[in-house]
């Protein structure tokens, strides 16, 4: 099992380049920028109706890190994190079965069962590289500005995306075991990462729709580097994406490998 995790790992090295770069370097612009627009921020915030702030995640912005939580932690890195999650499930599962991979992989003594768990530890890891990337290129623009982002908070935020992620990774399992085409487990949990964004918002927005947020795991996400992580709620959020995972490795396991 080891083995397999290394190999896997081994093959994704250039996504703390590629991913964990592009999304600290962002983090890391906006908490620079955040002394300079700090005041005028405050001012026009206080105009926004208070169903869009609580919609888009948008406090007082009174903080270095309630800016954060709106500007990247809100939308841009979960969606970007969950969809790196399930390319890497894709590439591993279904990316291998087309270029052939696969069944070279499967005719040693490795079982499917194995692989896929092989598979989803990897790209558990790697999310945390990417996410522990992000985190200190946050943290060093933090200190180069003087903005004063808290450890702790940023800590919080960004570790709340990781099982968030997790759990899309586990719906590219699930899919895999109908869909060995690339296109169709990327597209297809791509597209339900965006949606359950959307209906968490669409309940965020009008009150009388809140109960369809129940359908969105974003209702569980919250605002961590503000309140602090939920155990329930982030313990849970792994489980689910835990169990998820191990269905679509049983799924997986009974089905041909014919394309």
């Amino acid at each position: 099992m080891t083995a397999l995790i290394i190999s896997q790992l081994r093959d994704r090295r250039r996504s703390l380049l590629t991913w964990g770069l592009p999304l600290g370097l962002m983090s890391a612009l906006i908490v620079v920028i955040y002394p300079s627009v700090e005041d005028a921020l405050a001012e026009a915030i206080r105009e926004y109706p208070r169903a869009l702030k609580e919609a888009f995640g948008i406090g007082e912005l009174d903080n270095v890190e309630q800016y954060l939580q709106a500007e990247m932690l809100s939308l841009i890195i979960p969606l970007g994190a969950g969809y790196l999650a399930v390319r890497s499930i894709a590439s591993g599962l279904s990316g291998a079965a087309e270029s052939g991979r696969l069944e070279v992989l499967l005719s040693a003594p490795v079982s499917r069962g194995r692989l896929v768990a092989a598979l989803f530890c990897a790209t558990a890891l790697e999310l945390a590289s990417v996410l522990g990337v992000a985190l200190l290129l946050t943290l060093a623009g933090s200190l180069l500005a003087g903005a004063g982002l808290s450890f702790g908070a940023a800590l919080a935020g960004f570790a709340s995306v990781w099982p968030l992620a997790l759990l899309f990774a586990a719906c590219g399992i699930l899919v895999t075991g109908v869909s060995l085409h690339t296109n169709v487990v990327t597209g297809s949990v791509a597209g339900l990462l965006v949606a359950m964004y959307v209906v968490d918002l669409i309940g965020k927005l009008d009150p009388d729709l809140d109960w369809i947020r129940c359908a969105s795991v974003f209702r569980y996400y919250g605002a961590a580097i503000e309140d602090g992580i939920d155990p329930l709620a982030f313990l849970g959020v792994l489980a689910v994406a835990v169990a998820l995972a191990a269905v679509g490795s049983q799924v997986f396991r009974r089905r041909d490998l014919t394309l």
